[in-house]
């Protein structure tokens, strides 16, 4: 019974000298009226204003006061004469045409092989009907009259340097893009035959096709001739035919042609 008593007391002695203190310094809630927070404010954008779905057109393009300006009129073959902005091929321009013409009338007057290799493309070809009925004499046969009659830069070459060189007059030259046409005239078309016989004016037509050549000193090659003259004219002047006489020649007959 003691013993009992003595372990409740020292319990409750425990227990009062480890209860915790009282708060000190505690204030009460306060009594009224508790202020309203302030009224809500919605908080800034949070985004930016979208840019445009599109950017403006750029300025259009305006050449330059001092850059290149494109030519009037026809331009020059070549690389060399083309425009930064411009990288096609000029076409002939009148001096080419001039050229070209005189080209022509070198191969008949003044021919040499070293301007044959400068001015012709190696597949170079003719067509003169005329040289072929005078190389027939006048006979259909055996040279085809309408066919080629050079096929070759080397046929041309190995035919023409073996003829005498005649005098050439350029009467007119004409171009487009790519081709030189001209008229031409010869007073003596035999000069230089042993059976040279007359001096009847031939005229004649030429149509030269060309290509750019930007490494031969023209700028152009001649790759195609077409030509043509009078080539009865050439036949009496070389002595192959002798005209008839005035005296027996039908004059009415003639009016008629």
């Amino acid at each position: 019974m003691r013993f009992t008593t003595a372990v409740l007391a020292s319990a409750t002695l425990f227990s009062s000298a480890y209860a915790s203190p009282a708060p000190t310094g505690y204030l009460p809630a306060p009594t009224g009226s508790v202020p309203a927070p302030p009224a809500y404010a919605p908080p800034p954008p949070s985004y930016a204003p979208a840019p445009p779905s599109y950017a403006p057109s750029p300025p259009a393009y305006t050449p330059s006061k001092n850059g290149p300006k494109p030519r009037k009129g026809f331009g020059r073959w070549g690389k060399k004469h083309q425009h930064s902005y411009n990288p096609k091929p000029q076409c002939l321009s009148d001096e080419d045409a001039d050229q070209g013409a005189d080209i022509f009338r070198q191969l008949i007057q003044e021919y040499s092989d070293e301007l044959a290799l400068e001015a012709l493309t190696e597949d170079f070809i003719d067509y003169t009907s005329a040289v072929n009925i005078i190389r027939n004499r006048g006979n259909e046969g055996p040279i085809v009259v309408n066919g080629i009659s050079f096929g070759s830069r080397q046929e041309f070459m190995d035919a023409q340097g073996s003829q005498p060189q005649i005098p050439f007059d350029t009467l007119q030259v004409f171009h487009g893009c790519d081709h030189i046409a001209m008229r031409w005239q010869t007073l003596r078309s035999a000069n230089g035959q042993p059976n040279e016989a007359n001096n009847i004016p031939v005229v004649g037509n030429a149509i030269m096709e060309t290509v750019p050549d930007t490494n031969n000193s023209y700028g152009f090659r001649i790759k195609v001739l077409y030509s043509e003259f009078n080539s009865a004219a050439w036949l009496v002047n070389n002595g192959v035919f002798t005209p008839t006489p005035i005296a027996k020649r039908d004059v009415d007959h003639i009016g008629m042609l």
